[in-house]
């Protein structure tokens, strides 16, 4: 059944201008939508009646729903269907008589077809050689002082995974102050705020003076740190510990080019990470070291080496996961895919954990080197970003996260 025309428009939802709808057809199960520009979307009667926009069901895109599942059969199916208006579909229920109204702009924003769903995943910028020579650099005051600088900062960091800001204060608390904004600064058994210094009592590596090869940071943890602040008050005079960071995504492909099946072998089986403080901690996670989305795009990293608990896998699978991993380390030890930077007092690195390795060079145990570093949560660096994005009138980016290292 195919249907066209109708009588009085629906109340419009959103100010971008909406697609016209074209025709719409009535199939088993489901409603096929066809646009005049020829794009065309299947919704099934189930999906339309849990995202009915009523006053009384409720708003899902807010995720504010008054409507349960449980209140409709699965088998639902509407008694009448019509074009309100090129832009309103109305629906009439044939189990309790509910009518839903539909604008184009809501169905063609929610279509899940493949090719939609596509289109809407983010696919970040992988660095290139240009982006390695100058590395994105914003000027502290401004990103502290302007929320289009802030926001301008926070999308850099969304966009490649890292950015650099200069001439904070080099003072404590400054990097509480400016964290907070960007969300809540989480706590774990290191603490809130670790500070970063030469201290042969602390169990860490990270306290020592030895060279750190570039990793992601705790991916024994069922959820790892996301966006990670590093906030410089002391650097060595020697030139020692300098920091070095890498775009593990880009390792990570240059490794399926050169290597596809040893990159499905790390994507598809199960790492170990542990970490155990006698006493105090014993944090266990096993993930795959290369996480995807559901059309194979990069999502995330888990790579650390040094802190893999003993591989459990498959037999067939154990050799050919050890070639892809050193392989995949070679390529991250790479200088012309690494940039080495000293940062200066009042330098600060913003960076996501879930993508971005980072280390450092070793240095004298004499020399003062103090980093204070503090963690956010990704879902909450990218919250602040859609708010920004509302505030200043930016285009709305939604779905512009990265699931992260979760397979």
């Amino acid at each position: 059944m195919a249907i066209s025309g109708g009588p009085a428009e629906t109340s419009t939802r959103h100010d971008r201008s909406a697609p016209e709808l074209d025709r719409v057809e009535r199939l088993a199960d489901a409603l096929r939508v066809t646009w005049k520009d020829g794009e065309a979307a299947t919704f099934h009667f189930v999906w339309l009646r849990d995202n009915c926009l009523c006053e009384i069901c409720g708003d899902p895109v807010i995720g504010k729903k008054d409507f349960r599942i449980v209140m409709m059969p699965v088998d639902i199916a509407p008694s009448a269907v019509e074009m309100a208006s090129p832009t309103g579909l109305r629906v009439e229920w044939s189990n309790d008589g509910h009518v839903s109204h539909f604008e184009s702009r809501f169905l063609r924003d929610h279509s899940y077809e493949e090719d939609a769903r596509r289109a809407r995943r983010f696919q970040p910028t992988l660095w290139d050689r240009a982006y390695l020579k100058v590395p994105p650099s914003r000027p502290y005051d401004e990103a502290s002082g302007s929320d289009a600088a802030f926001y301008d900062a926070l999308s850099t960091v969304r966009e490649y995974g890292l950015c650099f800001l200069t001439g904070a204060p080099v003072e404590v608390g400054v990097l509480e102050s400016f964290a907070s904004r960007i969300g809540y600064i989480q706590e774990n058994n290191f603490g809130r705020i670790q500070e970063l210094t030469v201290d042969p009592a602390k169990r860490s590596v990270a306290f020592s003076d030895r060279r750190l090869v570039p990793h992601n940071d705790e991916p024994y943890r069922a959820s790892p740190p996301g966006i990670l602040l590093f906030h410089c008050i002391e650097t060595c005079p020697e030139g020692g510990g300098q920091s070095e960071f890498v775009d593990a995504f880009k390792v990570a492909e240059l490794l399926r080019q050169e290597d596809p099946e040893g990159f499905e072998v790390l994507a598809s089986q199960r790492q170990a990470f542990r970490r155990h403080f006698d006493g105090d901690v014993d944090l266990q996670a096993e993930f795959p070291v290369i996480s995807l989305d559901e059309f194979g795009s990069l999502a995330g990293v888990r790579i650390n080496d040094r802190v893999a608990a003993p591989l459990s896998i498959a037999h067939q699978h154990v050799v050919p996961f050890y070639r892809a991993y050193r392989r995949l380390l070679e390529l991250t030890g790479r200088a012309d895919l690494t940039i080495a930077r000293t940062l200066q007092p009042g330098d600060v690195a913003i960076f996501d954990n879930h993508r971005i390795l980072h280390g450092r060079t070793g240095f004298d145990l004499k020399g003062p080197r103090w980093l204070r570093w503090a963690q956010i949560e990704r879902g909450d660096f990218f919250s602040t970003l859609r708010v920004l994005e509302d505030k200043l009138g930016a285009p709305r980016e939604d779905r512009r996260m990265l699931r992260g290292a979760y397979s």
